[in-house]
């Protein structure tokens, strides 16, 4: 039997464990060759396996992602004031974990890394979790962010193939390690400066923690339809657009549908059963997040199993589905037997461990 976890929501759990299936579709492309579709343009199966990714995964699931983020952070602080404590400081020492765990991730296993983003975005977004206005203020956030990259797409252009390609597709762990410390630091230090987009995101998943369980269905088919609608003719732009080095309106194709998977996933969530067991994974998004990057980058890199710029984008999806299933089934048999990921478990004692020793100090 599952060990029963406290306080928490089946249906956040397996939207999360949606979004790590649709993370992974995207890292792929990174793992696999970010280059592929520049090499390769020209073969029809590998253009539509990058047409199929740009319209249904780019974009969309990183926001699903963010927006929970937000959520949680609003639920933690909502149960740290219910203790009678203050949530700023337990939750920057959280983030601060975090950003320690994304760097080690970037330069270890991939570095395309998020957690570092989060982190450092996550303790800008917190001067605004007790502040009122936060739908206004997001969407100003957001829209801002949209516009920027948009306009930095068209400034930087096209991408060309990178002369790290090279080592990621036969260097040895030291020599890839090495590209990913310093493409790490750039990802993360461009996604802080520029993360206006996420930013938004996150204060969306403040507003929503206490909100979304009132929608009814005729506002999220509503949503649904204004999704369909918005993000169709933008995601098929940024099909015919092509490999930019940030895509236009990628953001707002990216929110559109994300509302549309997550919206149809709420209304018809009692009949989508066989959604349900993404909870398990969805309970452990830190260590299956890892997990990914740590299989994904023994088999594509050069001193792993070499298959770096090997594999077609029209496997991405597949590779996900599989490999995902598979997390499922570890995350069950894990949560069985312990109430927490391994990693979450270390997270969490890390966060508390100040406010257990005072705890523990005044009951001397």
């Amino acid at each position: 039997m599952v060990t029963p976890a406290r306080e928490r929501d089946a249906f956040l759990d397996a939207l999360r464990g949606f979004a790590l299936f649709g993370i992974l579709v995207v890292n792929l492309e990174a793992f696999a060759d970010p280059f592929y579709s520049v090499s390769h343009s020209g073969e029809p199966l590998d253009d539509l396996g990058r047409a199929i990714i740009t319209f249904f995964y780019s974009g969309k699931f990183y926001t699903i992602f963010a927006t929970l983020f937000g959520l949680g952070l609003a639920w933690q602080a909502a149960r740290l004031r219910a203790r009678g404590l203050d949530p700023q400081p337990v939750l920057r020492r959280r983030l601060r974990w975090l950003l320690g765990a994304g760097a080690v991730h970037g330069i270890v296993l991939f570095s395309g890394d998020i957690l570092g983003t989060y982190a450092v975005l996550g303790l800008f977004a917190l001067r605004y979790l007790e502040r009122p206005h936060l739908l206004r203020t997001g969407l100003a956030y957001y829209a801002f962010g949209v516009a920027l990259l948009a306009g930095l797409s068209f400034w930087f252009g096209a991408r060309g193939v990178s002369p790290d390609a090279a080592i990621y597709a036969s260097g040895s762990f030291a020599e890839v390690s090495r590209v990913r410390l310093w493409d790490w630091l750039w990802n993360t230090g461009w996604s802080a400066v520029l993360g206006f987009e996420i930013v938004g995101l996150m204060l969306f998943g403040f507003y929503l923690f206490e909100r979304w369980q009132r929608f009814s269905a005729v506002t999220l088919r509503r949503g649904i339809l204004l999704g369909l609608v918005l993000g169709i003719p933008v995601n098929a732009y940024d099909v015919w657009a092509g490999p930019h080095y940030l895509e236009p309106l990628r953001g707002l194709g990216g929110l559109a549908f994300a509302v549309v998977y997550a919206g149809l996933i709420r209304l018809y969530w009692d009949r989508l059963r066989w959604l349900h067991p993404l909870q398990y994974a969805g309970r452990m998004p830190l260590t299956n997040y890892l997990l990914q990057s740590l299989v994904m980058s023994t088999v594509f890199y050069g001193y792993g199993l070499g298959l770096y710029g090997q594999v077609s984008p029209l496997l991405f999806p597949l590779i996900a589905v599989g490999f995902v299933a598979l997390q499922v089934l570890l995350s069950r048999w894990w949560l069985e037997r312990f109430h927490q990921g391994p990693l979450e478990r270390l997270w969490r004692k890390y966060t508390y461990a100040g406010l257990q020793s005072n705890a523990e100090a005044g009951s001397r």
